[in-house]
């Protein structure tokens, strides 16, 4: 009974220092996963701050393309004649 009493102990003991190591190691990992998940957050902010900017930059170029469009139209010459003309030639 004793042997089988020390046995258990000794098996349980071993479970319990086996999972108390384990666990040193996943927290290890788990720490280093976490840093990674935070630094990814930390460049995905970034990356979308600079893509709005992107979007606003774009947005500005299009409304002065469009301002510029309107303000240079092409001019065309259709009507009669301006009425110094003749006079010019006579001359």
């Amino acid at each position: 009974m004793k042997r089988i009493r020390k046995s258990i102990n000794l098996v349980l003991s071993a479970i319990i220092v086996a999972l108390g190591f384990g666990s040193c190691v996943s927290q290890q990992k788990y720490r280093v996963a976490q840093e990674e998940i935070k630094q990814l957050h930390e460049q995905n902010g970034r990356l979308s701050a600079e893509n709005d900017a992107l979007h606003q930059e774009n947005a500005n170029l299009r409304n002065a393309l469009k301002h510029r469009e309107q303000t240079e139209q092409r001019k065309v010459v259709y009507g009669p004649r301006p009425t110094g003309f003749k006079e010019k030639i006579n001359q």
